[in-house]
């Protein structure tokens, strides 16, 4: 009898029932303030096994909830209350990873949540441009059409309905709201209606739609932060909806301000040229937009250049826009300074994540749940603590292809995709941890197929 070990593309969920788990080390020490900076501690599959599945952090709005992607099928691990492990079972008390039921083919995922719940609501987007949904149903944030109160859910995906059979090329999630970017750059809404974030007009938190909602067309490209939307419209201009504390939308001013309706920033349009070419999604390779990404942790966000640059502008509280600033120059749009381009953000909370073109991972931001920078000083000794990082902070991290997160907790894929996360484990947010993780420790998640032939 002899045993062979690969990876191969799942075509069928049935055949799920044959992964083993990953070999990965229980725990990764922290070095020592005298060791050299940024070494990389991780440890990839035991030796026995030729290659992990091909895991994709992704980034969500959940507490105590995670997922990732694995070939195009939806692992969900930690909190599963209210149909959000998407099996079937309303309040799953497994934290462990687990595929979504029947779905696959999916080449994105989101997760939308109020901010003081810990149910809340996934979307995931099909190679095929179709978007489903599973978990809550407040506030009809499935997009399904109906609603029948606060507890309403579905355990399994459901799909959404767009107008004209159109094809969904993006999806976002803010707080207890989705958003969708179609292949003719028509932007579609649907949840909550609070402070603006459905882009319908109203700021009621029960007249937001309950299926897609057109707010704005001729649009290049979506981008989506904690409760508001900005577009890159076809004309090289930055419109926005929802709610912006303390100029976290980059409008330039302190007061909060609950938006309803596509409205102008002047700011971010200085920013932006070369994006007159057909609606594309984010990070799409034939993107010409000068403006990569532009996204929000709360109260403070952040905008990707082309050339690498990240400009942030909104609170600094918590040390979340990453540079140091007066009054009034904290919710103007500069850069701040990370010494390599920057390919993707990732945002928190209160935290921002950064992984750059050469693979590296820097943080700044809250760090009270460890999310920001791990206990990683400025220096790249030990020792940081749950002190918020004021400037962006190198990790012990090399090889990334990817990061994401939810609201405490962050993670980061390597290129041989092993998943790395650190921050809040609370209710199995990091599996096999109920508590803050300081430490950047590979995930043990199932994903070896294992064939046995005579």
């Amino acid at each position: 009898m002899t045993h062979s070990v690969r990876t191969r593309r799942r075509a069928r969920y049935g055949a799920l029932a044959a992964l083993g788990a990953l070999a990965v080390s229980a725990a990764v020490a922290a070095p020592a303030p005298t060791e050299a900076r940024y070494t990389d501690t991780a440890t990839a599959a035991a030796e026995t096994y030729t290659m992990p599945a091909s895991y994709q952090a992704v980034s969500s709005q959940f507490t105590s909830t995670s997922a990732a992607l694995s070939d195009g099928w939806v692992w969900v691990w930690g909190f599963k209350g209210q149909g959000m492990g998407g099996n079937g079972v309303q309040n799953d008390d497994d934290r462990s990873p687990q595929p979504v039921h029947g779905l696959n083919n999916v080449v994105k995922v989101v997760g939308a949540s109020d901010i003081s719940e810990t149910p809340g609501t996934f979307g995931a987007l099909t190679a095929d441009g179709e978007v489903y949904t599973w978990g809550l149903n407040k506030l009809g944030r499935l997009g399904i059409g109906t609603t029948s109160g606060n507890n309403d859910f579905r355990a399994t995906p459901q799909k959404v309905e767009f107008p004209d059979d159109e094809k969904v090329i993006d999806l976002g999630s803010m707080r207890a709201t989705m958003a969708a970017l179609t292949e003719s750059g028509k932007v579609y809404t649907w949840g909550s209606g609070q402070y603006g974030q459905a882009g319908n007009g109203s700021t009621v938190e029960n007249r937001g739609p309950h299926s897609p909602y057109l707010v704005i067309d001729n649009v290049h490209s979506m981008h989506v932060g904690q409760r508001l939307t900005w577009v890159i419209t076809r004309e090289n201009r930055v419109f926005w909806w929802g709610r912006a504390v303390s100029g976290e939308a980059g409008n330039g001013t302190t007061a909060t301000v609950n938006n309803p309706n596509p409205l102008e920033l002047p700011q971010l349009n200085a920013l932006v040229e070369g994006c007159e070419g057909p609606a594309v999604p984010v990070h799409s390779p034939e993107d010409t937009c000068s403006v990569v990404e532009i996204t929000s942790s709360r109260q403070a966000g952040a905008a990707l250049t082309r050339d690498g640059v990240v400009h942030t502008f909104g609170q600094t509280a918590n040390g979340q826009i990453g540079r140091i600033a007066t009054a009034q120059t904290r919710v103007q749009v500069h850069p701040i300074n990370i010494d390599e381009p920057v390919a993707r953000l990732s945002a928190g909370n209160y935290h921002f994540t950064a992984l750059t073109k050469s693979g590296g991972v820097w943080g700044w931001g809250s760090n009270a749940s460890w999310a920001a920078t791990g206990n990683i000083r400025p220096d790249g000794s030990t020792g940081q603590g749950t002190t918020n990082a004021t400037t962006p902070v190198r990790l012990p991290l090399t090889d990334i292809v990817m990061i994401g997160g939810s609201r405490d907790t962050s993670y980061a894929t390597r290129s041989d995709s092993v998943l790395i996360g650190w921050g809040d484990g609370r209710q199995g947010a990091i599996p096999g941890n109920e508590t803050n993780r300081r430490t950047f420790t590979p995930l043990a998640l199932p994903g070896i197929r294992v064939e046995v032939t005579e």
